[in-house]
């Protein structure tokens, strides 16, 4: 039986908290100087987009780790594998979205028509292709549509890898996603499609395929090696791994602080990204993390994320809208905090217990 990951509980809930306090700043930005503590509690949330970053990896090294040594499981046909995982995705993510179109269409926020076209496009996985409603209704919900690209790629991606290796699969997908961008930001310069599809492609594969494929070496890395370590090892992570991933998060993490807004975009979101698998693997290495994610409150937690993070942003925004005009921008920042984690956290336990009693009900007619 396949030992439970206890740490990535731990890493998925910290990359939630991110992206939450990052949709926080971005409805009340001014808080983000505004404060107590300066501008730096801006730069600090405005970070925390890079949680996307860590739920890319979590997300290939979760999908290829019951495929990680000889022993694991066999590729599923690929009918099989995309029932399987847009089951999963699809009930919470359309819940999500008839909510938050319903609330739209009440509080009159967008003509019916424009409602209809943005609902549509999300309902089929297409947001990311059209650059006029990328963040309509719900910005948050891009994001789903390049989860539904690597989910269509992924048997693909992982046969690769199992053609060349792990290293040289992964050497390729780096090659191809971030070579490809660094070749049209530099086109963007004299053409313009190129520029909009330079812009386009932010949001979808290739370029952001390295951050899956980064995952999915992991796996295929790690799992072997953790199965043959002493049953007590809380993380199966070498010593040299360890150090490894401190030295990148060391390097990495300070020269996109000082760098990041004098690079080329590609160059910037790949030092980032380096500094984000750096401070992910430490954490992943450091047995306080497996150990906090074995509690049952950062499990369900985890369990919960998904929900989430289909839920919280509307939460965030309509909350922000209606505090505003009344307080100043940290005291409506701290006000909505209050309000908005446990409310946002309490509708996605409800939506998943929802969602799990409505699979209960099919399987038993079944």
């Amino acid at each position: 039986m396949q030992r439970r990951v206890t740490q990535i509980e731990s890493i998925r809930v910290l990359a939630m908290a991110g992206i939450f306090f990052y949709h926080l700043w971005t409805v009340l930005p001014d808080a983000g100087a505004q404060n107590p503590l300066g501008p730096i509690l801006g730069d600090i949330l405005s970070q925390g987009y890079l949680g996307v970053v860590v739920f890319n990896a979590i997300t290939g090294f979760v999908l290829t780790l019951p495929h990680a040594d000889p022993g694991g499981k066999p590729p599923m046909r690929y009918r099989d594998f995309f029932l399987r995982r847009f089951g999963r995705i699809v009930p919470q993510y359309y819940l999500s979205l008839a909510l938050w179109s319903l609330v739209a269409l009440v509080a009159g926020t967008m003509p019916f028509a424009a409602l209809a076209a943005c609902v549509g496009e999300k309902i089929i996985f297409v947001q990311t292709f059209d650059p006029a409603r990328f963040f309509c209704l719900e910005p948050a919900l891009w994001w789903m549509s390049l989860l539904a690209q690597f989910y269509l790629t992924y048997p693909l991606v992982l046969l690769l890898f199992r053609k060349l290796g792990t290293k040289r699969a992964l050497i390729s997908c780096l090659a191809f996603g971030w070579g490809l961008w660094l070749l049209l930001s530099l086109l963007a310069k004299i053409n313009g499609t190129a520029a909009l599809l330079d812009y386009m492609l932010y949001f979808n594969l290739p370029y952001r395929l390295p951050e899956f494929a980064l995952g999915m070496a992991f796996a295929l890395a790690w799992k072997p090696r953790a199965a043959r370590l002493a049953s007590d090892d809380p993380t199966g992570v070498p010593a040299s791994w360890r150090m490894g991933f401190a030295a990148l998060a060391y390097v990495c993490l300070p020269l996109a602080i000082l760098f990041k807004t004098a690079l080329p975009m590609p160059l910037a979101h790949i030092l980032l990204v380096a500094a984000c698998i750096g401070v992910a693997g430490s954490l992943f290495a450091w047995p306080a993390m497996a150990r906090l994610g074995a509690k049952p409150r950062i499990a369900a937690a985890a369990a919960a994320s998904y929900s989430f993070y289909l839920l919280h942003q509307p939460i965030l925004g309509y909350g922000a809208d209606l505090l505003r005009p009344h307080m100043r921008p940290f005291v409506a920042m701290c006000l909505l905090t209050a309000i908005s984690l446990p409310l946002a956290a309490f509708l996605a336990r409800y939506q998943d217990k929802l969602v799990a009693a409505f699979d209960a009900r099919g399987r038993g007619r079944g």
